[in-house]
């Protein structure tokens, strides 16, 4: 009986049925940290989640969503790795049960006082304030007639000398209409060229890419890009993405199919780095498989390895096509041993509506398989740019595969093709050549890295415990006794919280600050009064 209580006490859930869970205290912490971000005015969520009232209204959808991982999305596998990937979204089970009790005991507001600060967001953008906005010169008109529409715009950027980027962020005007969007830098001319033919219309059309007549896809970099559920990649540090002097955006946006009329007038914004920070440049190489057969009412496994042979035709292979367990074919010549070390800083992973898995990895020269990312159960309408926590070191000699799967439910074969009843395999890698130490190279924010204000390294800040589950102490020196802030940022350097705390106004202090409801993972105290500025990161474990 004894041995049976403690069991009972080691299995019991942090809270009761019989204590009150209210929105204030329990609640709004999870939703305003968890879900506003997409869920509010001008973003992607489909509903406002930015008070009691719109959160109440839809609390039973909220509870079904969340017990069933639907929300928040994040399709990857955080099992198959050995690194975790920035900007994981979870629910924690405690926070899931809170929910789920809240919605139980009827949605209880609870006291005004004591409801969560909203995270500051910035309007127009999900990262913060760019350096340089470019917008279609007007709107574009989207023809209802229930064909695909790929449509290339270029922008003038005006660069007189090499820029480089720390991101990149499409804004869709009309969400609904955009299906994905690709960018890309074009120091040819030869874009603006092709625009102008066609001075009426904006953009000109383009099928499997940008159209550059006399330029191969291998020499294509990709910016960045669009699609359902992706967030803007952001280099930290040393990192930056190059935008030659002269050049210009294009930007691919395909119009999914609808028989209304529609209008669009999207934007980038772009989000620029001085050139002296940056050391090393970001390199891309992907798959892009031409040569998929996904027969009718059958389930069909591509695999390809990465390809360094060279040639434009080669990129899309080789590997092989695998129906029912048995290779069916080869495409291309074969050459995928890795011609240097590599450290891997991201992948984005892309099929259509026929999708069901992805898998990538490496085989080193020793035989040993270094997994990068699983998606098993893929989901079109989120997908995203993933990167992990650190730089992975991928070792020169080794085989880079991926293994995508389709279930055709349909009667007919479904081949390649840029149109969303079409299919893909396409799959972008971003990387730097290795260098000793880079498996310690965090690639989220840490103190050193840019947020927004100038920092001064030499004020002292403190926090303990540090890792830490529940509560840490925050210790400082700052002295200025005038306007001094607290605020909490996560991994990627958005702001979740703005600390107000009378005790922050006195000279040096211990101030104690509630982490119980943040997910695990790095985030970063910011103190700034009106003379001095520090950073220091904790691990929520």
């Amino acid at each position: 009986m004894k041995d049976l209580f403690i069991l009972i006490l080691i299995c019991a859930p942090v809270f009761s049925q019989t204590d009150v869970i209210t929105f204030t205290k329990d609640i709004s912490p999870i939703i305003y940290n968890k879900c506003t971000s997409c869920h509010r005015s001008g973003e992607s969520g489909p509903m406002n989640l930015t008070s009691y009232e719109e959160v109440a209204a839809l609390s039973s959808m909220i509870e079904f969503v969340t017990e069933n991982d639907y929300m928040p999305p994040w399709p990857p596998d955080p099992n198959y790795t050995t690194h975790s990937l920035l900007d994981e979204r979870f629910l924690t089970d405690e926070e899931k049960d809170l929910i789920s009790a809240w919605v139980d005991q009827g949605v209880i507001e609870g006291d005004p006082e004591l409801e969560a600060d909203m995270p500051i967001f910035t309007d127009g953008s999900a990262i913060g304030v760019p350096d340089h906005v470019f917008e279609l010169e007007e709107e574009y008109f989207i023809e209802g007639n229930n064909q695909d529409d790929y449509r290339v715009f270029v922008f003038p950027t005006g660069f007189t000398e090499d820029t480089y980027i720390k991101s990149i962020e499409f804004r869709p005007d009309n969400r609904e209409a955009v299906h994905h969007a690709i960018i890309m830098a074009d120091d040819t001319g030869i874009g603006a060229a092709q625009d102008a033919e066609s001075p009426d219309v904006l953009g000109y059309e383009s099928f499997g890419g940008f159209s550059l007549s006399g330029v191969s896809p291998n020499d294509y970099v990709f910016l960045g890009g669009y699609a359902p559920g992706m967030n803007p990649v952001v280099w930290n540090g040393e990192l930056g993405m190059k935008i030659p002097a002269g050049a210009d955006l294009l930007c691919q946006i395909h119009y999914a199919p609808s028989s209304v009329d529609e209008w669009d007038q999207s934007s980038i914004n772009l989000f620029t780095k001085p050139a002296a920070e940056v050391e090393r440049e970001v390199k891309m190489k992907m798959w892009l498989r031409l040569d998929i057969n996904i027969p009718a009412n059958s389930e069909t496994q591509i695999e390809a390895c990465l390809n360094f042979s060279g040639g434009f035709a080669d990129m899309f292979g080789p590997g092989q096509i695998y129906q029912f367990g048995q290779p069916t074919g080869i495409y291309g010549e074969q050459n995928c041993e890795l011609p240097e070390d590599w450290s891997l800083l991201g992948i984005l992973p892309h099929s259509h509506l026929m999708g069901k898995s992805w898998e990538v990895y490496a085989e080193t020269p020793d035989g040993e398989t270094l997994p990068i990312i699983k998606i098993p159960n893929w989901d079109f309408d989120w997908q995203g740019f993933y990167y992990p926590e650190y730089m992975q070191h991928i070792p020169a000699g080794s085989r880079i595969e991926a293994v995508s799967t389709y279930d055709n439910t349909n009667d007919y074969d479904m081949g390649w093709g840029e149109l969303t009843t079409d299919e893909m395999f396409f799959c972008p890698i971003y990387y730097v050549p290795y260098q000793e130490g880079d498996e310690n190279t965090y690639l989220g924010i840490n103190e050193n890295t840019y947020l927004g204000i100038n920092e001064n390294t030499k004020s002292f800040i403190e926090v303990f415990p540090n890792p830490s589950s529940d509560d840490i102490q925050i210790r400082h020196d700052l002295k200025n006794k005038e306007g001094l802030t607290g605020k909490l940022y996560d991994s990627q350097g958005r702001l979740i919280q703005i600390i107000v705390d009378e005790n922050f106004q006195s000279e040096t202090n211990s101030v104690k600050l509630d982490i119980s409801l943040l997910s695990e993972g790095v985030y970063f105290i910011n103190l700034q009064s009106n003379s001095e500025i520090v950073t220091k990161s904790f691990i929520k474990d």
